[in-house]
């Protein structure tokens, strides 16, 4: 037993302790950077979808705010069209009369005034749809819903930028089939109606935020 120990304790003393515990040392380091780096990862990617959800949610609360005048302005147009069902020598035979007779009357001056209410939201919208187009490379949980939520929002302009641009051509040829189909759904939109479907997908977007915040700081 005492020669086995001696040699164990010969073949110890001919070992480069040096570069043992230099090796030990690497690879413990090697490790600690590697979960140091995988941490850091992790808090950076954390880091860039907070920033997102921060900017996103300021913009789409700017871009809901300056909805507010042009979502009035509808309001108006459509107590001037139901103001023209009365008017006097109204085309029975053509579709939309009333509206038709609104337009040629006031048509050209409502349409500048909801075009510079428009004009408003134009800084706040054109940064949540480039904001949006990034975001799909963050990783967010359920990021279908802020696209969703964000379209059907961004939707609400587009409504009333379409009855912006009908109404301000009197001349329009109202006899043609699509002119007609177009002036039907256009006026339609109902204020209330957008406020109410803004409200709606304002909550889904916040949910949506909501959800991504409590799962990066859980």
């Amino acid at each position: 037993m005492c020669e086995s120990l001696s040699k164990i304790l010969q073949l110890l003393s001919e070992w480069n302790w040096a570069e043992i515990v230099t090796g030990a040392v690497s690879i413990w380091v090697a490790a600690v950077a590697t979960v140091a780096l995988k941490t850091w990862k992790r808090q950076s990617k954390a880091q860039r979808q907070s920033d997102f959800m921060d900017e996103i949610t300021n913009y789409v609360h700017e871009f809901i705010a300056s909805m507010t005048a042009p979502t009035e302005m509808v309001k108006y147009i459509r107590i001037g069209i139901e103001s023209h069902t009365r008017a006097l020598n109204l085309d029975p035979e053509i579709e939309n009369s009333s509206a038709i007779a609104y337009i040629k009357r006031n048509g050209e001056e409502d349409s500048k005034k909801l075009f510079e209410y428009l004009k408003l939201c134009d800084p706040s919208l054109t940064k949540i749809r480039s904001l949006v187009a990034k975001g799909q490379v963050l990783g967010l949980t359920n990021y279908v819903d802020c696209q969703n939520s964000v379209r059907m929002l961004t939707w609400q302009y587009d409504r009333v930028q379409a009855l912006c641009s009908i109404i301000g051509i009197p001349s329009l040829n109202w006899h043609n089939a699509e002119v007609q189909q177009t002036l039907t759904k256009v006026i339609q939109l109902d204020s209330e109606e957008i406020k109410k479907d803004i409200e709606t997908y304002n909550m889904q977007f916040l949910t949506f935020v909501k959800n991504n915040y409590e799962r990066i700081y859980k």
